[in-house]
């Protein structure tokens, strides 16, 4: 009894570990990003240039996307609890959110929709003081994992992808 106690609780977790592909489900990492606006931008940058990001770098901006309850629930990676993210809009096919900084209140939204399977499309806007300050856009690839890496630095909390 204890065997078929422990061989469906094993299935149960692998079949949550595996994500349903046709849904925002799952872990993300940024494979690149265009800037359309942003005032401190060097003089000789390119807007609306994509850019191809390091698949190895040391602080993606990596999501997990899951359901909780009757929504969904976002966790960045990238930030801790002085980042505040709440969720806006969430269905299958993607999900609005906004990310609140704590101490200086600034704000950036997220408007992401799943492209495909396995690509994940963000238009971004953050904002100081009701003024935009960034806008840009950015596109995830799914992973089969990510996880932080280490304690939080002033770039954000390492994370490593999958």
């Amino acid at each position: 009894m204890r065997n078929v106690l422990l061989l469906a609780c094993l299935a149960a977790g692998m079949a949550a570990a595996q994500a349903p592909r046709d849904t925002i489900e799952g872990y993300w990492q940024d494979i690149e990003r265009r800037i359309l606006y942003s005032p401190d931008a060097p003089a000789s940058y390119v807007f609306g240039r994509w850019t191809a990001l390091d698949q190895n770098q040391t602080y993606p901006a990596a999501k997990e996307i899951r359901r909780s309850g009757g929504g969904y629930e976002l966790l960045d990676l990238l930030y801790d609890d002085e980042e505040q993210i709440k969720v806006v809009r969430a269905g299958n096919a993607g999900i609005d959110y906004t990310r609140t900084n704590r101490l200086s209140a600034c704000a950036t939204s997220h408007v992401c929709t799943l492209e495909s399977a396995n690509q994940l499309f963000c238009a971004l806007e953050s904002r100081c003081a009701e003024k935009i300050v960034w806008r840009g856009e950015e596109r995830y690839e799914r992973r089969a994992s990510c996880e932080r890496d280490g304690k939080r630095q002033a770039q954000g909390i390492p994370v490593r992808c999958r």
